[in-house]
């Protein structure tokens, strides 16, 4: 097994937002924990690219694995509005 496959099955809460670049819309998907991001012409590009981006992370720094302890789902995750 190598060091990447020694993240399998981790679980992180992300943000995805829709942002511009040079006029061209593009997907970010962010990872406070962590402080992880990457982004993607589209919404699967992002995703990959954040999952590569965040398993390179955690290779380089194993230890922030431990902010990542497993909890129960939550009963609810959303957004307001101030």
């Amino acid at each position: 097994m190598n060091k990447i496959d020694s993240v399998e099955g981790v679980s992180l809460n992300i943000v995805v937002r829709e942002d511009k670049v040079d006029n061209k819309k593009v997907f970010v998907i962010n990872n406070e924990d962590l402080g992880v991001s990457d982004f993607g012409d589209t919404l699967d590009e992002a995703m990959v690219n954040f999952r590569k981006s965040a398993k390179m992370y955690l290779e380089a720094y194993p230890e922030k694995k431990q902010k990542l302890v497993k909890e129960e789902s939550p009963l609810l995750v959303s957004r307001i509005f101030l």
